[in-house]
Formats: C-alpha cells, sequence, structure tokens
C-alpha cells in the first residue's frame, strides 16, 4: 500500500486554514536562507506556498554565503521579537556552525525543534510539540486509528539531525530501541527488520535483496541526482512491501504539514 503524502498534508492544511482563520493574530513565520541553492529554492517555495494557502505570512531572509556571524545572529534575535516562528533553513555553509546559529532561535519560535533547549524537552517528553519530521511519522503509524509500531522490530538509517535523531528519541520515549544504521555499519540487519525508516540521504541506497518481504518502508531521506529528488529506498523494493512511502510525495508533505501545525500550536 502506499502512503499518499499530498493527501494527508491536504486533509491537515484544511484543518489548519480553518483554526488560522478564528485567530485574532494570524501567526507569522521567518525563514533564514544563507547562500543560495536550487533544490533548497524548490522546499522554499513549497513552504511558502502552504503558508499562503492557510493564511500564515511567510517571509524568506536571504543571506550571502559570507555572511558575518554576528550580523546573522542581530538579525536572528530580531526576528525572534518579530515573528511568531523562525525556520534556520538547513543546511548551512561550512563556515557557519549549525548549532550555534540554530541555538539563537527562541524556545517558543523553535518551530523545527533544533535547538538545544527545544530538542532536549523533547527528549524528555516536555516539548509541546514533536519535530515535523517524527509527527509525520506518527501521523503515518496512529493516525486514523493505526498502530503499526506495536512489537515490530524497527530499523533506523542514519542519525542526522533532521530525521533519524529525532525518530530515535521519539521511540525511545515510547520505550521501543530500534537497530541503529548507516550507510556502512549494520545495513545487514535490514533483513530482520519490521518497519525501516531512512534518512540517510544517499538515493536508492536500499536494494530489494536487502529487506524481506511485507516490510514497511517510510523513505524520509532526500538527495538530488541530476535536478531530480530521490529517496533513499530504491522504488524496486516497493513491490515487497507491505506500505511504503515514496519520494517525492510521501513524508516530505506531510512534515511541512506538521511544520505549520507547530507553528500554529506554539503562537497560541
Amino acid at each position: 500500500m502506499e502512503i499518499d503524502g499530498r493527501k494527508i498534508a491536504s486533509e491537515i492544511k484544511e484543518k489548519l486554514k480553518k483554526k488560522v482563520a478564528k485567530l485574532t493574530e494570524k501567526p507569522s513565520l521567518a525563514i533564514i536562507y544563507v547562500g543560495k541553492d536550487k533544490i533548497i529554492d524548490q522546499f522554499i517555495k513549497i513552504k511558502k506556498k502552504f503558508g499562503e494557502e492557510i493564511g500564515v505570512q511567510v517571509l524568506v531572509f536571504n543571506f550571502p554565503e559570507n555572511v558575518n556571524i554576528q550580523d546573522l545572529l542581530n538579525e536572528i534575535q530580531r526576528l525572534n521579537k518579530k515573528y511568531s516562528g523562525i525556520i534556520i533553513q538547513l543546511p548551512l555553509p561550512a563556515n557557519l556552525p549549525p548549532d550555534f546559529i540554530l541555538n539563537s532561535v527562541s524556545l517558543e519560535k523553535d518551530i523545527d525543534v533544533l535547538s538545544e533547549k527545544s530538542f532536549g524537552a523533547f527528549s524528555r517528553g516536555e516539548f509541546r510539540v514533536l519535530p515535523p519530521v517524527v509527527a509525520a511519522v506518527k501521523e503515518i503509524f496512529y493516525g486514523r486509528g493505526r498502530g503499526w509500531l506495536k512489537n515490530k522490530k524497527i530499523a533506523i538509517i542514519g542519525e542526522g539531525r533532521l530525521v533519524g535523531k529525532p525518530i530515535i528519541a521519539w521511540l525511545r520515549l515510547q520505550k521501543i530501541e530500534p537497530i541503529i544504521c548507516n550507510k556502512e555499519i549494520n545495513l545487514s540487519s535490514l533483513k530482520n527488520a519490521d518497519i525501516i525508516i531512512s534518512g540517510a540521504g544517499s538515493p536508492h541506497l536500499i536494494k530489494p535483496g536487502m529487506i524481506k518481504k511485507g516490510v514497511i518502508l517510510i523513505d524520509a531521506g532526500t538527495s538530488e541526482t541530476g535536478g531530480k529528488i530521490l529517496g533513499d529506498i530504491d522504488p524496486l523494493c516497493y513491490g515487497k512491501s507491505s506500505l511504503f512511502t515514496p519520494v517525492p510525495g510521501g513524508v516530505g508533505p506531510i512534515t511541512v504539514a506538521k511544520l505549520f501545525e507547530n507553528l500554529v500550536n506554539l503562537s497560541n
């Protein structure tokens, strides 16, 4: 079965549109974007469009790659006071320390849940919202009365800050210890996994011979090859799965919807 992420995102969008329409003060979002990249431009365009469609003002603040760190921090502090939510668009150029920049976002404005304070609170089960990709995966597994995580062997590929790290923390909150793999280690363990959640960012890393029949495949890894967005899971794997999320059109649209759900929830 294919998970239609666009359909789920559309349903969340309609709920958010109604919720925003009832608010006296509309939420606003500032996106900090350093440098220039065609793929990132596409992602930002998607976020802007989603925000506009639910009645949220989305402004992009673009800085050159050689921006002075202090100037950037000063601007983030200014935006912290003005906007309901702040996003630091990743990846940042190599000359900018990501933790330092992410930690400059105020706790209640961190809708991506990427600063040390907000991620720490989330890891303890104390933050008001979930990281967007976690919320997206939760929607897939628990939305509409499903409960597919119970008594399953779960493998996570990659421990990056956007996918692997938050999903591992979320599973541990539920007393689930996943098998942790990366592009070089433990990939042989995938054969035993009932559920594979991948965020490696390595195009078509997972091949049909590496998985068992009936596995659930959640592809949250994206990379660009020849101008195309590809996932970690080779589409040839879909025929062996009981459920899968395609790339594009699977986890990604739901993650964007959950990002704006966080914005609306934190701004109230």
